[in-house]
């Protein structure tokens, strides 16, 4: 309001004297009390809706951010459980957000990873080739995929060993490439390889067999000879036999009456293996009939025979059994 006097303008209506120029003022009257009243009253109530207005927005605007920040808080968490695919990621996870927007990803994340560091376990303390196999087939991403692999590597090369066959070789060498034993598989390898009898070392084997008899049937001891070894460590039961042996043997067929002699329907099995300097050697079973004549008499018998022999296809070991005998 303003001084009659001075024109003072900020003169209260309840102020008697002008605070500048001292001059008395003249007092509203009542209605002039109400109007100015009800204009505090009205300027009051409009400063609380500007006051509860903006209350009202901080707490919106509060809340928004407190919501956006912790959805960030989650979604931050999630995707570090992604990353590490760990079971204590997923447990905090679920842990801290049992509401959240991934919860069922994570508790069913959480029970596979459970599962498998289960399975795992087993398999540590398993040497089942079967049982790795199936840990690696329903784990294609696990974290463990590698010691099971490693694992697996172990396990098929302990059964090469046990089980000692070229097969089993060949399917390690298959699978495991650049495995940790692939330099004593290609040995071994080499050695099945070169233990293999052929048709070819058969049929020497065979003939040989058949030299030495066909020498009886001739009455050559020197054939015979020349298909022997100078030591022979088993002829007809005799241990570290020599050609003196072979040698006596011969003479009690001569001295016997035997007018001649023959050998007919020869079979051999051969089986053949590497000595100690990585040479052939062959393990022969034979079966002859013997047939003999003395004067108008034959005798027939079936003939059984072992022999042991090298890479000159020469007799190491010969003996000579009658399994039967008839006139």
């Amino acid at each position: 309001m303003k001084c009659p006097n001075c024109g003072y303008e900020n003169v209260a209506y309840t102020d008697v004297y002008c605070p500048r120029c001292g001059a008395r003022q003249l007092m509203p009257t009542n209605n002039q009390h109400h109007n100015i009243n009800h204009h505090q009253e009205k300027s009051n109530n409009s400063w609380i809706i500007i006051t509860l207005a903006v209350v009202i927005a901080l707490a919106i605007v509060g809340g928004a951010l407190y919501l956006g920040l912790s959805h960030q808080d989650e979604e931050s968490m999630w995707e570090k459980c992604e990353q590490s695919q760990e079971i204590a990621d997923y447990k905090k996870y679920i842990d801290t957000y049992p509401n959240g927007e991934h919860f069922d990803e994570a508790k069913h994340m959480y029970n596979l990873l459970i599962g498998e560091k289960t399975m795992w376990e087993q398999v540590q303390s398993s040497n089942d080739e079967n049982q790795i196999r199936t840990f690696i087939t329903n784990h294609p991403n696990s974290k463990y995929l590698k010691d099971a692999r490693d694992k697996l590597d172990d396990v098929m090369w302990n059964n090469v060993i046990v089980r000692n066959t070229k097969q089993d070789v060949e399917r390690y060498m298959r699978e495991f490439p650049s495995g940790k034993h692939i330099g004593d598989a290609r040995s071994r390898y080499e050695e099945f390889r070169l233990s293999e009898l052929t048709l070819e070392e058969r049929d020497q084997v065979k003939a040989l067999v058949g030299r030495f008899l066909s020498g009886l049937e001739q009455w050559s001891l020197a054939d015979m000879l020349s298909t022997c070894n100078f030591e022979m460590s088993d002829f007809m039961g005799k241990h570290s036999a020599g050609h003196e042996d072979v040698r006596e043997y011969f003479n009690a067929y001569r001295e016997s009456g035997v007018d001649s002699i023959s050998f007919t329907s020869l079979a051999v099995d051969v089986r053949k293996n590497l000595d100690a300097n990585h040479q052939p050697q062959y393990r022969v079973d034979f079966t002859t009939t013997r047939q003999y004549w003395r004067g108008e008499g034959v005798n027939t018998s079936l003939m059984r025979g072992k022999a042991l022999v090298d890479s000159y296809f020469r007799f190491d070991e010969l003996s000579m059994d009658k399994v039967s005998d008839s006139q």
